[in-house]
């Protein structure tokens, strides 16, 4: 079961990494006001990698557990759920969003025509990270329990 367990780990950080860069680079070049499909094409490719690397090197099944445990709270409860979705929410949603706001300003830059201002990181940043770890948390707490039962079904028991 331990093998099939840590498959499930990784096909889980592969769909939350795909899912969450998905939205929130598309949330992201949205609030940025001047949507384009090759800028979020970038970040959406910036933000898998971003993803996919933390799903990869943090197992947020165990840190949200852990969390749960010291919160006192079944991590498999309702509550847990939503705890482990904070947890993760956290630990994803800064490091895409800030990574997303610093990209897409420098190729701002690059591309401005002359004279054009381009806001700095600390006029977005703040906006950006409410905004994106309100819908991290919202995507988190929906998807995690919609592809962890469509996973779960492939497992012999």
């Amino acid at each position: 079961m331990d093998k099939n367990m840590r498959v499930i780990g990784m096909k889980m950080s592969i769909l939350m990494g795909v899912s969450m860069s998905l939205i929130l680079s598309l949330v992201g070049t949205l609030m940025g006001g001047h949507f384009t499909i090759p800028s979020w094409l970038i970040s959406f490719g910036v933000s898998l990698v971003i993803s996919l690397v933390i799903g990869f090197l943090i197992p947020m099944k165990k840190v949200g557990d852990w969390f749960c445990n010291k919160c006192k709270t079944n991590p498999n409860s309702p509550k847990g759920s939503l705890l482990a979705a904070f947890v993760s929410d956290i630990i994803y949603t800064p490091v895409i969003t800030i990574s997303m706001v610093v990209l897409m300003l420098n190729l701002a830059k690059k591309n401005a025509p002359e004279g054009a201002e381009v806001p700095t990181v600390g006029q977005v940043l703040p906006g950006s990270l409410i905004v994106c770890f309100l819908v991290g948390y919202v995507v988190i707490a929906i998807l995690t329990p919609v592809f962890l039962k469509m996973l779960m079904k492939n497992v012999r028991r």
